[in-house]
């Protein structure tokens, strides 16, 4: 998607509390009046804030698609069924109903709509909403004949993004961003009921997660090594490592089924489309690995670090009562 010819065509703000709390939602009923310096910031802030590929998702539902009240009510404000400040107004409703904890944080919502972006060389139109729950101090100087003066100002830093989502007439990508997710997660989760694109960082954490998950089901601490060394190995002298090869390298340690379930876990828990055919970058994974790989399991809740430079080779316990004796046998790599 190309935004350097995009425009700003309208633009509401509503006030949108914590009904949990009692807190009122405030829906306006007019647009700003826009100029161009209004325009240019909220381009060059919340435009481009936005638009990337790591914030790429698809609106979803869990029965039926035509249920998802966003995709709902922007279809028809682009099919013209109703006004831009009723289709503000229905967000801002949905985003009040979809506040299911307390400690969500009461925020200033604007929608946006923004017009000639342009989509595999076609103009079109695109629906911004973005909801601010933290305000930023600024300092202001002026100059009044030889007396000068500082004064502080609280305002929305438009650069700074809390919540936003980016909606464009006729794809099927949108885009989504949550800085706050680690304390709620219900932007992403219940308002817009979106799924993630995975990206080349997601579908290294989907990688990484399903290698640790086929390590721990590993039950001998030697077999637990020549497994990592395998997946290490497929690693060198490669741009790309495919999932299916990690996978081919696991079930020779692992029952059949381990791999799917886990995969599926993952991508349920990350808020992830269907992933498809894992790709990710060889060498990326090879450093995340090293590290988790230093570090071996031995069994009865005893973990032992090994250099790089050394490889574990036997391990054996004798439990008597109370106390664990454990003999750790390594070599050096490579003589």
């Amino acid at each position: 998607m190309e935004i350097g010819e995009s425009v700003v065509q309208a633009v509401i703000l509503h006030q949108v509390g914590n009904r949990l709390r009692e807190e009122s939602l405030v829906l306006a009923d007019q647009c700003f009046a826009i100029n161009d310096s209004i325009s240019n910031v909220i381009l060059s802030g919340y435009l481009r804030g936005i638009v990337s590929d790591k914030n790429q998702y698809i609106l979803s539902h869990e029965s039926d698609m035509a249920l998802n009240d966003v995709a709902h009510h922007i279809s028809g404000f682009f099919a013209k069924k109703i006004s831009f400040v009723e289709l503000s107004q229905k967000l801002a409703s949905h985003l009040y109903a979809s506040t299911h904890h307390p400690n969500i944080s009461a925020g200033d919502l604007f929608i946006i709509l923004f017009g000639k972006l342009k989509v595999d060389g076609v103009y079109g139109s695109a629906i911004g909403i973005f909801k601010s729950e933290s305000k930023q101090q600024y300092l202001s100087a002026s100059t009044d004949g030889n007396t000068q003066q500082l004064e502080v100002f609280s305002g929305i830093n438009p650069d700074l993004i809390d919540k936003g989502a980016l909606i464009v007439d006729g794809s099927e990508v949108i885009y989504a961003i949550d800085r706050l997710s680690s304390r709620t997660k219900y932007w992403i989760d219940d308002f817009l009921k979106a799924k993630q694109i995975p990206n080349e960082a997601t579908k290294s954490a989907v990688a990484t997660g399903l290698i640790e998950k086929v390590r721990e089901n590993i039950e001998s601490a030697v077999a637990r090594q020549e497994f990592c060394r395998e997946v290490i190995a497929l690693c060198s002298d490669r741009e790309k490592v495919l999932g299916e090869e990690i996978r081919g390298v696991s079930e020779k340690y692992i029952s059949l089924d381990v791999w799917d379930t886990e995969l599926e876990r993952l991508i349920e828990r990350k808020g992830l489309i269907d992933s498809g055919e894992i790709s990710v970058s060889a060498r990326s994974l090879q450093a995340k690995l090293k590290r988790i790989f230093n570090r071996i399991n031995l069994g009865h809740e005893i973990s032992l670090i090994v250099p790089d430079s050394f490889s574990l080779r036997d391990v054996n316990f004798k439990i008597d009562g109370k106390s664990i004796q454990v003999n750790v046998m390594v070599e050096k790599k490579n003589g």
